[in-house]
């Protein structure tokens, strides 16, 4: 007996699922296991922080998550431990692929790159598209 093609279909879609199963068995325990991790990470740098700030001389006050969140997506430094903060969070996102020297010198590759474009160039050596590769609106 044949099978037609969506049968096929369907059961190449039960052989991918089931080899995925056991290639991950839980992917959202995965995550779920990586965010925990994540969020004990930054808990721990907090604390540590502010464990220093009590031992300083003169008082400093305490940091707070919020405040941590806030300059990691202001890109700021007030808490003092945002660049820390933001290698955590990079190296979570990369799981455990790229090293810190990697995330570093990527960083430093794309600083370089933005401070290229962001140089005066002259005008007459300014690259604009040409007039046939322009998008005229149609509002026939």
């Amino acid at each position: 007996m044949a099978l037609s093609n969506a049968e096929r279909q369907r059961r190449h879609r039960e052989r991918q699922k089931q080899k995925l199963a056991a290639a991950a068995p839980d992917l959202s325990t995965q995550y779920e296991n990586v965010g925990a991790d994540l969020r004990d990470k930054l808990y721990e740098l907090i604390d540590a922080e502010n464990a220093r700030r009590e031992r300083a001389v003169t008082p400093i006050g305490q940091t707070d998550f919020r405040r941590v969140i806030l300059d990691i997506a202001l890109n700021e430094n007030r808490s003092g431990i945002a660049d820390a903060a933001r290698m955590i969070l990079l190296k979570a996102l990369c799981m455990g692929e790229s090293s810190e020297k990697e995330i570093l010198d990527a960083r430093r590759q794309k600083d370089a790159r933005a401070d290229q474009k962001t140089e005066i160039r002259d005008p007459k050596e300014q690259v604009t598209p040409l007039a046939h590769y322009l998008r005229v609106p149609n509002f026939g």
